[in-house]
């Protein structure tokens, strides 16, 4: 017999339907939020999605698979096929008997096309959907373009291929180093040099390499470098297979990561063992014509003085029973005797200019100017030659005496040889980033384009200077003091007269 519910009981049970409801509402909304979300996620990725059946059908495709394959959407779920975007048919049927061995793939590689026939390099990562008996319904997964990405890398073994080949044909040694000296590579020409495998040298530090007392200087040329000057040349002494010493130029470049770290090193080096022992004969042949210069002059000075003592006595004890032409024969044994003392002078002059190291002092230029006029103003006065330099002068760095040698040559060059139409003589000055520029220029007479090198040669004297006494050793103490400036000396010439020779001065002295 049944009892009939009471009201509470009635109101009880109406209130738990009421939360079974509310409860599936709540769920309901979970899941299409859930569904909304996976929807987003779905169709807002970057990388191209499909779910397909086992037949073929695209079930479902997203945004990015579309732009991908340049279809629409309505193409791709209700006409198109999966095999026909394969390029080769077959490889679905691989690919489907590989997925359904192992439940999924990864990076399975395939090429597909795009509607127009282009042909993609793809990745392929994708699972199995079964039912809930287990039964196979279709695939699901992410297809990636990876076309670019190929040809970046076939470009790439490519250029490494076309570098490699470059490299191993060199002559020179090439070589790479991490920052702890230890070697990463080396071509054929660096393994042949040192009669050693590539498995000997990578691994291990070039240091055993270097005579020990070189590996010091070596290490100083190293640390030098830095990210604003990565590049440094030099060269030290190696050890040969055969135990002898060799000489080798190196240059040393840093590479770099993105944030301007250091990697290693890669260093490109020679041989120049021969230009070596070319240069220490050539030293030593210098230091003997040297020697030899020395004791020439030397022993040339003193009879020239002798010459010159002797003639002026004769001339003056016997000049009243000289005729004329005895008179010129002495006059010419005199001129001959001070040329011969004269020429020994300037040859100690530019033997010393180029063994003395230089003393660099800041000097005003404008005192230095004013001392060269002051010497030559008995000259200018009685030729009446004017003479101009500039009102201000800045403080150069040089050798003091050095330069005023070297502007004094240069004034005595144009009183000598300006001939009868100098009429003035204009120091200038110029600067430049690198360079402090003087210039001496004269309105005398002009020599040959074609000649302007020649004359800075040791003994080389011009056509226009017949007659005129001098050795031709001038402009040859000029270009030496020059260069010894870190500078040079050249020569143009007016076209109708006139002369300017400028000499450069390094402002980094």
């Amino acid at each position: 017999m049944h009892t009939k519910p009471t009201y509470e009981q009635l109101e009880k049970r109406v209130r738990e339907l009421e939360q079974e409801a509310a409860a599936r509402t709540r769920t309901d909304e979970a899941i299409r939020e859930s569904e909304e979300k996976y929807r987003a996620l779905f169709d807002e990725s970057r990388d191209a999605i499909y779910i397909t059946s086992r037949e073929g059908k695209f079930l479902d495709v997203n945004r990015a698979l579309l732009e991908l394959f340049a279809y629409t959407r309505e193409e791709m779920v209700d006409k198109i096929n999966v095999r026909e975007i394969y390029a080769d048919p077959n490889d679905r049927d691989r690919f489907q008997q590989e997925i359904e061995l192992k439940g999924s793939v990864r990076d399975y590689e395939v090429k597909f096309c795009k509607k127009n026939g282009a042909q993609m390099d793809c990745l392929l990562t994708s699972t199995v959907r079964r039912s809930t008996d287990g039964t196979i319904l279709g695939y699901q997964g992410i297809i990636r373009d990876v076309t670019e990405h190929r040809r970046t890398e076939k470009a790439h073994r490519e250029s490494e291929a076309r570098y490699r080949a470059v490299v191993e044909d060199q002559t020179e040694l090439i070589c790479r180093f991490l920052p702890d000296r230890t070697i990463t590579f080396v071509n054929e020409a660096y393994c042949r040099y040192f009669a050693k495998k590539q498995e000997d040298l990578i691994g291990h530090t070039f240091t055993p390499l270097i005579p020990e007392e070189d590996c010091a200087e070596v290490e100083k040329r190293l640390a030098s470098l830095s990210p604003k000057n990565p590049v440094v040349t030099y060269e030290h002494r190696v050890l040969a297979p055969n135990g002898e010493i060799q000489w080798q130029q190196w240059t040393n470049r840093m590479v770099l990561d993105e944030h301007r770290q250091l990697i290693e090193f890669q260093s490109v080096g020679r041989d120049i063992t021969k230009r070596k022992l070319m240069e220490e004969a050539l030293k030593n042949s210098s230091e003997k014509i040297k020697l030899f210069a020395y004791s020439v002059s030397h022993d040339l000075k003193s009879p020239a003085i002798g010459i010159y003592g002797l003639t002026k006595l004769l001339y003056k004890h016997c000049r009243d029973i000289f005729d004329e032409k005895a008179k010129n024969y002495c006059d010419q044994i005199l001129k001959a005797a001070e040329q011969i003392a004269d020429l020994v002078e300037k040859i100690n002059i530019y033997i010393s200019t180029e063994e003395t190291p230089l003393t660099i002092r800041r000097v005003k230029l404008k005192e230095i100017l004013d001392t060269v006029r002051d010497e030559f103003s008995a000259q200018l006065n009685i030729r009446q030659i004017k003479w101009s330099q500039p009102e201000r002068a800045p403080e150069i760095k040089v050798d003091r005496l050095a330069i005023l040698r070297a502007l004094r040559n240069l004034v005595d060059n144009a009183l000598k040889y300006g001939g009868d139409e100098l009429s003035e003589i204009t120091i200038g000055y110029e600067g430049s980033d690198e360079y402090h520029i003087l210039s001496v220029c004269d309105d005398g007479v002009a020599i040959k384009s074609e000649d302007s090198e020649k004359i800075f040669g040791p003994f080389q004297r011009h056509e226009t200077s017949r007659g005129v006494k001098g050795t031709g050793l001038g402009l040859s103490i000029v270009k030496e003091i020059t260069e010894q400036h870190g500078g040079k000396v050249w020569m143009k010439s007016g076209e109708d007269k006139g002369i300017t020779f400028y000499l450069t001065i390094s402002k980094r002295l």
